[in-house]
């Protein structure tokens, strides 16, 4: 006798999802279903070792990249303690005192991705801070997902405009992207020089 099948988890559909995006599943329609299993919720206290986790994978090949363009002689020196400012960084945006808020997105109660923005109700600007997506789910939708939401969260408060501000280097590209595609546009370049002494 055979044995029925068991329901599918929507993690288990996204797998399959993702095996059919290579063939014939159209990209934008794999994305909008993607995005039906993504919730995002407020940041809470127990979730702060999942996003420092997940912080250490996303930005791992970033400080690498900022490494190999510094050299080892200078990225020894202002690299040092990156990591781990970027570490106290979270903590802090994660402070229940912080004036920032912090939203983590789920796919099936595992977190992929989180976002950080600030509101400054003087100049009626909302800034996109630290964010994150797991590597496993990036190029999915869930940093557009959650750039939607917090600039939806702007508009709530009042604001009027959005900034982020975003590397240069290739490591960023797919941020870059991201940001792009929820909407921002103009950019003042800017450059972080180096040289030893």
């Amino acid at each position: 006798m055979a044995q029925p099948s068991r329901p599918l988890k929507a993690r288990d559909c996204l797998r399959k999802l993702a095996a059919a995006r290579n063939t014939n599943i159209d990209s934008d329609v794999y994305r909008e279903m993607q995005n039906a299993q993504v919730e995002i919720k407020s940041f809470e206290a127990s979730d702060l070792d999942d996003l420092q986790s997940l912080r250490a994978l996303a930005f791992e090949p970033v400080f690498r990249s900022f490494r190999e363009t510094l050299g080892v002689e200078i990225a020894d020196i202002v690299l040092a303690s990156a990591e781990e400012e970027q570490a106290e960084l979270l903590e802090k945006l994660c402070d229940p005192d912080s004036p920032d808020q912090v939203f983590v997105a789920e796919i099936e109660d595992e977190i992929v991705g989180f976002v950080s923005m600030s509101l400054d109700d003087k100049n009626k600007t909302g800034e996109i801070r630290l964010n994150a997506v797991h590597p496993d789910h990036a190029g999915r939708g869930v940093g557009t997902r959650l750039y939607e939401f917090v600039l939806q969260q702007m508009r709530e408060a009042g604001m009027e405009a959005a900034t982020v501000g975003v590397g240069g280097d290739p490591s960023h590209a797919p941020a870059r992207r991201a940001y792009q595609k929820a909407g921002f546009g103009p950019t003042i370049p800017s450059l972080w020089m180096y040289r030893s002494l």
